[in-house]
């Protein structure tokens, strides 16, 4: 059984920015030099843990992760 496509959002209201899902998955998610989280909608297959790790750790739970 093949897994499906992630979709990662993020709940820009409720995220405060404290970096806990770039030092996670800093493959998807990255603090831009403004202040402002950057993140990789669709990441690649190969962070598919580090993505949902993101997510559980998150102190604001402020990231979905889905499986399409």
């Amino acid at each position: 059984m093949s897994e499906g496509t992630l979709v990662v959002t993020v709940d820009n209201h409720r995220c405060h920015r404290y970096g806990t899902c770039e030092a996670e998955a800093p493959g998807v998610f990255r603090l831009i030099t403004d202040g402002r989280l950057d993140y990789r909608r669709r990441p690649p297959a190969d962070s598919r843990d580090a993505a949902l790790a993101a997510a559980r750790c998150c102190p604001m739970q402020a990231i979905h992760v889905e499986e399409r």
